[in-house]
């Protein structure tokens, strides 16, 4: 009897001390769960976790790796695109039904609050093309005001524009929100900035110090009595005001992930402009990136057509684990 409670108290007491050795190797300790309640605080989403920090622990694996369904729930991106009111309903209805979808929120832009649609007017913006830099402007300062510490980026599209939001985020998660980045198709001209037909993304701290620069007007170079001036040269000058300069966007192979022209006109690379050669950083390689994110003038019928082939068009291929039917006549 004596010799069966000795027994019970011993195993007991290697249990607890095995859990306690467990608990620290993972990270699981009260002093690693401020650590992880801390981080998600800072990060304004108890869903985010920096997926390059070696030092985090996810359970009992460490977080420099992290499943694509990972990433897709945990990097919060808010979308906006910029359109018109003529326009709600031919291309904006479009992007509403296809990529919008996947952002964590999509917001729509224009001249005109359209509550039923919905699209919304922040306060300032003008109307027409050579107003895009104010509603640019403006909508920043908006996203400023209600959303900064709702997500950890700030994805500018127009209603030309087609983005694969599963490639953005996976793009996006190698990067902290915490710090300063402005992501685009670089042009190295007029002092570097990003095309805005291709649309661009800041994270939360760039939109932070992007909102200290207009607000209190630090300097010339931001022109933000400019009305009509060119929104993507503008947003890059202003960003620079901040020391923001447009971080790399080439996958390993030196293409482009963020392109300025339509799928069409990027594979078939004859088609690139006298111009384009002259602004773009990557003459040498040129063509789309198997990663690519954004495509731009896309007409509605080319959102669609890109849409289906990407998410519902199967083509099949031989994996090992998936069985199909087929007639015994194959199987002689």
């Amino acid at each position: 009897m004596n010799g069966r409670f000795m027994f019970n108290c011993i195993f007991t007491a290697a249990a607890i001390v095995w859990l306690m050795l467990w608990a620290v190797s993972t990270d699981l300790t009260d002093n690693g769960l401020k650590e992880l309640k801390a981080r998600a605080r800072k990060s304004g989403s108890r869903f985010w976790f920096n997926v390059t920090d070696p030092t985090l622990q996810t359970g009992t694996r460490k977080s420099g790796m992290a499943t694509l369904s990972e990433i897709q729930s945990s990097v919060k991106v808010l979308c906006f695109v910029e359109t018109c009111n003529k326009y709600l309903y031919t291309r904006a209805i479009v992007i509403n039904n296809t990529w919008a979808s996947r952002c964590d929120k999509t917001l729509f832009i224009s001249e005109v609050e359209n509550k039923s649609f919905p699209a919304i007017s922040p306060p300032g913006i003008g109307t027409g093309y050579h107003a895009l830099w104010s509603k640019t402007m403006y909508t920043f300062r908006y996203l400023y005001l209600h959303h900064v510490n709702e997500y950890h980026w700030f994805m500018k599209a127009d209603d030309d524009t087609y983005v694969v939001v599963e490639n953005l985020k996976r793009f996006l998660a190698k990067h902290n929100p915490e710090e300063p980045h402005y992501f685009g198709k670089y042009f190295k001209v007029l002092g570097g900035y990003t095309s805005g037909g291709a649309g661009y993304v800041i994270s939360r701290e760039a939109l932070r110090k992007l909102e200290d620069v207009v607000a209190n007007e630090k300097s010339p170079r931001c022109r933000t009595n400019d009305k009509n001036g060119n929104e993507d040269v503008n947003i890059g000058l202003c960003l620079g005001v901040a020391n923001i300069r447009p971080g790399n966007t080439l996958d390993k192979d030196g293409r482009d992930l963020f392109h300025s022209f339509n799928a069409n006109g990027e594979i078939n690379e004859d088609r690139y402009p006298g111009w384009y050669y002259q602004y773009t950083n990557n003459t040498p390689v040129m063509g789309c990136s198997n990663e690519t994110i954004t495509f731009h003038y896309m007409d509605p019928r080319d959102m669609k057509v890109t849409d289906f082939v990407l998410y519902h068009l199967s083509a099949f291929r031989n994996t090992a684990d998936q069985l199909y039917p087929i007639n015994p006549y194959y199987l002689h």
